[in-house]
């Protein structure tokens, strides 16, 4: 960061201190103005009505918009290149990299890393720079493993495996085929990419759980492609094995149906969604007799890492009001502001003293012991990255590439999307 950047960073922290200052002491008074923030995100609209009505003073009001998470990015970017954009955006981590040059990043000054640290999960870290903080958590969801529960007892299978290598017996005990040697139940849906709901996510649970992130931070905190090609290639071999039909492990391929669709149907016996699914399958298919257990860890590994889509509360540079942005920010990542957003979306909080009482009902514990575990990885472009990998994973199912070709490709596109 040169010395110009370092004058206006100081500066911007003057103003939000001061702008907070005068927020409070006009506030006693009872006679200030109200300000009126525009703010965008994904998050239900009900959901963020009821945090404004709950924890903000009368003086600061929200004008959210709700956009689809498929939309965000797009709108985000047009906004912004006509000057129209909001003053704060509930910016998914996957959208950090493509973002962070327009974001008003939070001086350490004004919240301190070690506080981030004792109050946030560790997945948030993420959005921690050199020159400040990014965004602050505000809703995790992280990646688990659903079961059916019938399948597994008709197979005397008394529980859900903890451990990747378990799959390597199980496979065979729950995969059902046809004569024609067609498989009509699957095990487990791993191996392909295009009809694996979650592929990318799981993909990159895979590689975090081996101590190899796709995209990391140097000592300059800028982004680089930290796909380490002989760390990776077990990986790659143990997921896309699931798709060769000449291995005990065959259980999936392409002619199958979306992994959700199939295990809707009880067509498969373990598939990979997310918290926030749960009680989507349980309204499409009130048949489904299916449990949630944690994400299968590596036999040896200390710590069972899953996969977490985190979303923060993000200050765009060109509010007008950034003092009152960074209250804001403060509010709807407040204790009270994330106990309600856990409750109402069905997820984990993201503040650690919240995942401290875990819930004593079937499924809370799983989510809350998942966030701690939650990781995640700086997404360059979301899309692209997902073809990419699309293009990893095929290459090898299909015999074109051998799996270590295919990764160091994978990991020359990376360092590419970082350029």
């Amino acid at each position: 960061m040169n010395t110009f950047q370092t004058i206006v960073l100081g500066i911007f922290g003057f103003f939000i201190l001061a702008g907070l200052a005068v927020l409070a002491t006009t506030k006693g008074r009872g006679g200030e103005s109200q300000t009126t923030l525009v703010l965008w995100g994904a998050a239900n609209a009900s959901v963020i009505r009821e945090l404004e009505e709950s924890a903000f003073p009368r003086n600061l009001r929200l004008a959210y918009r709700e956009i689809s998470p498929e939309l965000l990015d797009t709108e985000l970017v047009e906004a912004l290149a006509s000057r129209r954009g909001p003053d704060i955006v509930l910016l998914p981590l996957e959208l950090l990299l493509r973002h962070q040059d327009k974001l008003l990043l939070i001086p350490y000054a004004n919240y301190s890393e070690r506080q981030f640290k004792d109050t946030f999960i560790q997945a948030g870290d993420l959005f921690l720079t050199k020159e400040g903080i990014a965004a602050l958590p505000f809703s995790l969801d992280p990646l688990l493993m659903f079961v059916n529960r019938d399948s597994f007892d008709e197979a005397g299978i008394a529980s859900p495996p903890r451990f990747w290598d378990e799959f390597l017996l199980l496979a065979g005990r729950l995969t059902r085929r046809e004569e024609s040697g067609a498989i009509a139940r699957s095990a487990v849906s791993l191996g392909e990419y295009r009809n694996i709901s979650h592929a990318k996510e799981l993909l990159a649970a895979l590689f975090l759980q081996s101590g190899n992130a796709l995209v990391s931070r140097d000592e300059a905190g800028a982004a680089r492609a930290a796909l380490s090609v002989s760390a990776a290639q077990s990986v790659l071999d143990f997921y896309t094995e699931f798709a060769n039909p000449t291995k005990p492990l065959y259980a999936w391929n392409r002619s199958l149906p979306l992994s959700r669709a199939a295990f809707l149907s009880s067509r498969l016996a373990v598939y990979f969604g997310f918290g926030s699914e749960l009680q989507e399958l349980r309204k499409t298919n009130p048949n489904l007799n299916f449990d949630a257990a944690s994400l299968p860890r590596p036999r040896g590994a200390e710590v069972g890492v899953t996969y977490g889509k985190l979303t923060g509360v993000a200050l765009l540079g060109s509010t007008a009001h950034p003092s009152a942005a960074l209250q804001a920010a403060h509010l709807l990542t407040g204790a009270e502001a994330a106990a309600l957003v856990a409750k109402r979306l069905g997820l984990p909080p993201a503040r650690r003293e919240l995942l401290q009482a875990k819930p004593t009902d079937a499924f809370g514990g799983i989510l809350f012991d998942s966030a701690l575990r939650a990781r995640g990885f700086l997404d360059p472009h979301p899309r692209r990255s997902d073809e990419l990998l699309q293009t990893m994973v095929e290459s090898v199912t299909s015999g074109k590439r051998r799996s270590s070709d295919a990764l160091s490709r994978a990991e020359s596109e990376l360092r590419a999307l970082l350029r």
